[in-house]
């Protein structure tokens, strides 16, 4: 099981990187994320983001005098979506609809969690001190490491409870805890 796991995801994740990287993917979030951030930030954080027509410069967020040069690319950011639906693609159970549906629900929330990255963004830089230093790093982490791996393990638990057999030992303790009582008695 583990072995056609591995090999399920790495074929999946190797489909999804190409298709990544062909299709215009990054693009089109990059559009979005930016769209988002244009939209929310202003009443969000009181930063408004200017972001230029075309180019790579994923544009610069500004409140009053101050400006702050957004160094993250959001287009580079849907890269991380890969591993998360190669990982919900190898489940084993999971039927193609289940996995699609999943899947597309899973990046929906990840792509908000990557819209909050950039909210946080000027905020983060524009007062640096131990707290906001920590939601920074912390952010970074939860949208390039954890993110993926939590969402899957959320969103296909059902099916992996089943596979590490977790109802299992949850019985087999409940049961060893019922002896004990009996044997007190």
């Amino acid at each position: 099981m583990k072995v056609r796991f591995a090999l399920g995801f790495l074929g999946a994740f190797t489909v999804l990187l190409v298709l990544w990287g062909t299709t215009g993917f990054a693009r089109g979030y990059r559009a979005a994320a930016l769209w988002g951030a244009r939209v929310l930030s202003p009443a969000l954080t009181g930063w408004w983001i200017e972001v230029p027509g075309s180019g790579d410069d994923p544009g610069t967020f500004r409140k009053g005098s101050q400006s702050i040069p957004l160094q993250i690319d959001p287009g580079f950011l849907s890269i991380a979506q890969v591993p998360l639906a190669a990982l919900i693609v190898a489940t084993p159970g999971l039927g193609v609809g289940q996995a699609v549906v999943r899947a597309l629900f899973g990046m929906g929330i990840f792509f908000v969690i990557h819209l909050a990255v950039l909210l946080l963004y000027p905020v983060v830089l524009a007062t640096p001190n131990l707290l906001t230093d920590t939601v920074g790093v912390f952010s970074g982490l939860l949208s390039f490491v954890l993110a993926p791996q939590l969402l899957w393990f959320v969103l296909t638990y059902d099916r992996l409870r089943a596979l590490w057999q977790l109802e299992g030992a949850r019985r087999a303790l409940q049961g060893h805890e019922e002896r004990g009582k009996r044997e007190r008695v």
